[in-house]
């Protein structure tokens, strides 16, 4: 089966129909929030300013949130993720193997250095304000451009709300994306090639090379589209030129480029819901009431005149050192103004409480004080889980995962991480493990259930011994190590634990085998003289024995 462009294209359409149900709520984001963004079916012009807007309050906020889930989820300071074998998996056993662990190790700090030569934490940023302004997000993510063989890094793009429509699979996950692009006759030409490119963009790239054509990228699964890389990927890339229905390019997938997140899904929906949505209504009040404030404020700086009819000669001059002529200048008089700010100022900060509220900048913002101490810290880092832990899990499942599994694919074919063990022949899953600040925080109460209970142990020992047998204290040891971020390199594997603790135990045998040697040679060294009465008797015994023999008798005796 072919592709069909034209059918491509009136899906497409389709999926395109169904968001415009969202595109008022979108509207309002880039109205009130997201100023430099473009909402769906709006024509703007890069630079073009806004002015409906009239408190800053709500973008601050947003702001403020996604620096917080950035230095939380994916802080480029530490390693915010790493790898292990699925519990599930015949090979979980060899998760506390040495090999396996450094293997795990070198993998995710070679990720890690790719992320980071990257434009990933640049991006990233601007996907969690998309997060949790708009809701739904789209991180594509892809290889950079072949310079020399092998792995030549990766590059991200996020993509903006108006420029895409997606579809989910039977199991709810996003599997197909459209993405609506413009290319100059010249970019298409360059990603294209002259021979691919058809007759309109040609003549235009001769006259006017910086004239746009319209685009339009599919990816879905390459047998869904009839793709010719089916059977070798599993998703199929196409490019189509609007204008003539005409499939330029088509490329396969081993996994999906595009990673599609939503803040929360109502059921029955596809698009997210997040805290923009609960907000709105008093984003768009605080605003229409900052606008009536700053109307009131003209109003009283420079209020209005009053007179009788025809009072003036001429136009009225309102400015500094203007000479205003009236027939009748006793009946001219300011109009009064009751403007009443206090009442608005108590609204407006009433309006503002609730945006932060519902962006939990209040409860999330960890003060700069340098006197806060760690209980104090842990504390916050304990809100943050229980406010924040659903909506990270589902921008984990849906984002985060997805986009290193990706990386780890990539950097495999390419040859830039070494083979894994070969007791791992076979496996063909890894599972990721977040270690950043909030996934520990989410885990630390572990660590500290463990010491509360060792140190009930301790006590409850000096009433009966057998308890102190009940803690198993290396497999605790092996549990709080990753939560409280001990890299896999410093941690012995389960079979050279095991070895260690055997040769522990050979040097204390020898040592106690040693001692009773010592010990014996000693007592029979003193029991000589003893031997020596019996075999000869008293009488052949010199002075220096018989004073040995009372000595030693002496000090049986004390």
């Amino acid at each position: 089966m072919a592709i069909n462009a034209k059918q491509l294209l009136n899906r497409n359409e389709t999926l395109k129909e169904d968001r415009t149900l969202w595109d008022s709520f979108y509207q309002d984001v880039v109205d009130y929030m997201r100023m430099g963004k473009q909402a769906p079916n709006e024509d703007r012009v890069a630079g073009t300013q806004r002015h409906k807007h009239y408190d800053s309050t709500a973008p601050h906020a947003s702001k403020t949130l996604a620096l917080i889930m950035a230095e939380t989820l994916t802080s480029k300071a530490i390693q915010w993720f790493g790898f292990k074998i699925p519990e599930s998996s015949q090979f979980a056993d060899f998760n506390d193997d040495q090999d396996v662990l450094r293997w795990f190790d070198d993998l995710s700090k070679s990720v890690s250095f790719a992320l980071h030569q990257s434009n990933f934490y640049v991006v990233i940023n601007e996907v969690y304000e998309d997060f949790n302004s708009f809701a739904t997000v789209c991180l594509y993510m892809e290889e950079a451009k072949l310079k020399h063989k092998g792995f030549n890094g990766l590059n991200f793009r996020a993509l903006p709300i108006s420029s895409y429509v997606f579809a989910e699979s039977e199991s709810g996950m996003v599997d197909t994306v459209f993405w609506e692009y413009e290319r100059t006759a010249r970019q298409m030409a360059q990603q294209f090639g002259m021979k691919n490119i058809p007759d309109p963009v040609r003549k235009a790239l001769e006259k006017t090379p910086d004239t746009k054509f319209d685009m339009v990228r599919v990816v879905a699964p390459a047998e869904d589209i009839g793709a010719k890389v089916a059977g070798k990927f599993q998703f199929a890339h196409v490019d189509i030129f609007k204008e003539m229905h005409t499939v330029l390019d088509q490329r396969g997938y081993h996994e999906n480029p595009y990673m599609v997140g939503r803040w929360d899904k109502a059921s029955g929906e596809t698009r997210g819901r997040g805290p923009a949505m609960i907000a709105m209504d008093d984003i768009k009040s605080l605003n229409q009431l900052r606008k009536l404030e700053l109307t009131g404020l003209e109003k009283a700086v420079n209020p209005s005149i009053l007179t009788g009819e025809e009072g003036f000669i001429g136009n009225v001059k309102l400015g500094g050192n203007s000479i205003v002529y009236s027939r009748d200048p006793q009946n001219v008089r300011l109009l009064p103004t009751e403007l009443r700010l206090d009442l608005s100022s108590l609204k407006a900060q009433e309006l503002r409480q609730g945006i932060r509220d519902m962006y939990l900048t209040d409860q999330l913002n960890l003060p700069s004080s340098s006197r806060m101490t760690a209980e104090e810290i842990m504390t916050r880092r304990g809100e943050m889980e229980r406010l924040l832990g659903p909506t990270i899990a589902r921008f984990e499942t849906e984002v985060l995962g997805p986009m290193l599994e990706r990386a780890v694919g990539i950097m495999m074919r390419a040859g830039a991480i070494a083979p894994p063990p070969e007791v791992l022949t076979g496996l063909d899953q890894i599972d990721i493990e977040y270690v950043g600040q909030l996934a520990r925080a989410q885990r630390v109460s572990e660590v500290q259930s463990m010491q509360s209970w060792l140190g009930m142990i301790a006590e409850w020992g000096q009433l009966d011994p057998d308890v102190m047998q009940i803690p198993d204290l290396p497999a605790m040891a092996r549990l709080a190590a990753p939560i409280l971020g001990v890299p896999k390199k410093g941690i012995r594997g389960a079979a050279e634990t095991q070895e260690k603790i055997g040769e522990r135990k050979q040097r204390e045998a020898a040592m106690q085998q040693q001692q009773q040697m010592a010990q014996t040679a000693e007592s029979a060294g003193k029991a000589a003289p003893a031997m020596k009465v019996l075999q000869d008797g008293a009488a052949n015994l010199s002075d220096e024995d018989k004073q040995a023999l009372i000595q030693q008798f002496a000090g049986g005796a004390a």
